[in-house]
């Protein structure tokens, strides 16, 4: 009996939160349905085999083992990706070096795999962890402009990753270039330096390990340590962070900073996992997809893994449906725009429309309540 009454206190505590987390699936799923309506009328209206179109791309990432793996493989940088973001939102800070950050990460592991003679686990160790140093390194010119000159980080961190895009152009063309490859690469990755596959059948490495790793750590980080509570006060109030004691603008760098050293430990287990060179000609876009990622999992580090499989799932089903048949990849642009943009909304469900609609419930059960009672 005493069991039951402290089962009933610790609900009535949590009531309120349950019904938050249940108003935030109740939005998600919301979100999905419209989106996947949209994306299913232009199906529809482009292509002459409609019913085959929707088929592989909702069915198409689940049809088989391969394809499951793909799914997975796809959503692999966008954990690191979304972690990285997570953190920075945190502080309160936008900084996309995020994705310089993982042309960076891969660029320096893969030239650690090819130059240094090291035992197999240490070269991988080394080469990951050179990756994200060599982008915090870097990402701490923005960082640091932000803190302590207050220059706009979203604006300083986007010209610093056109400005180490094209000295790593610069370098895999006349530098460490292979010129036996043909093509504007390093030279090939040994395979003593890749990571190997987790699930035979499939192209899932044991960077999935390093990925959901990071995800725990990191909320332990916020949830557990000094650091992280304070990286989460000067994000969310950096006045009271400061009256409190706090140093917000040590936090906010070192925020930024571990965001980066993350997205190029991602850069680095991308080209360590499913490359043979490193031959980027262009910024990957990981780290644009990172913020896209985080806001789905509204900015819960736990939740992260689950959005960037979701949006993996998208990108092979887009992969599938253009690869057979009428309707091109730029369909799964749609869906993503759409469900940011309704599950981004802090006002979505706040509407008169769903105000209305959960009062007419409301009044529903009230009225099946008041007939069964008389009854």
């Amino acid at each position: 009996m005493n069991y039951l009454k402290s089962l009933l206190k610790i609900f009535s505590k949590n009531q309120k939160s349950i019904k938050q987390g249940f108003n935030e699936l109740l939005r998600t799923i919301a979100a999905l349905v419209i989106a996947y309506t949209f994306a299913f009328i232009v199906i529809l209206l482009v292509s002459e085999q409609p019913s085959e179109a929707i088929y592989w791309f909702v069915l198409g990432p689940l049809s088989n083992k391969m394809e499951i793996g793909e799914m997975v493989k796809n959503s692999m940088p966008l954990i690191f990706a979304g972690i990285a973001a997570c953190i920075i939102i945190k502080a309160g800070q936008f900084n996309l070096f995020t994705e310089g950050a993982f042309y960076v990460g891969g660029l320096v592991a893969a030239l650690v795999a090819i130059y240094f003679n090291l035992p197999i686990v240490l070269l991988i160790i080394l080469a990951v962890i050179a990756g994200g140093i060599a982008s915090a390194i870097i990402g701490y010119i923005p960082a640091k402009l932000k803190a302590s000159l207050n220059v706009n980080e979203f604006v300083s961190s986007i010209m610093i990753n056109f400005v180490v895009m094209w000295i790593g152009i610069y370098l895999i063309s006349n530098v460490v270039i292979d010129v036996s490859s043909g093509d504007n690469a390093t030279q090939i990755i040994p395979s003593a330096a890749k990571m190997s596959v987790i699930f035979s059948g499939t192209n899932v490495t044991y960077g999935i390990l390093i990925g959901l790793g990071l995800v725990v750590l990191t909320k332990i980080f916020f949830s557990r340590s000094l650091a992280g509570y304070e990286i989460k006060m000067a994000g969310d109030n950096s006045k009271f962070a400061k009256y409190s004691g706090i140093n917000v603008k040590k936090r906010i760098v070192e925020a930024q900073l571990l965001g980066v050293f993350i997205a190029g430990v991602g850069g680095a287990t991308e080209i360590l996992s499913h490359y043979n060179r490193f031959n980027w000609k262009t910024l990957p876009g990981y780290g644009f997809d990172g913020f896209m990622v985080t806001i789905i999992a509204k900015n819960k580090p736990l939740l992260i893994p689950f959005a960037a499989l979701f949006i993996g799932y998208l990108r092979s089903g887009a992969d599938l449906m253009a690869f057979n048949t009428d309707v091109a990849q730029e369909v799964v642009t749609i869906i993503q725009g759409i469900i940011i943009l309704l599950i981004a909304s802090e006002r979505f469900f706040s509407s008169e429309f769903f105000i209305r609609l959960k009062e007419k419930i409301k009044q529903r059960r009230n009225k099946a309540k008041e007939v069964i009672n008389h009854e």
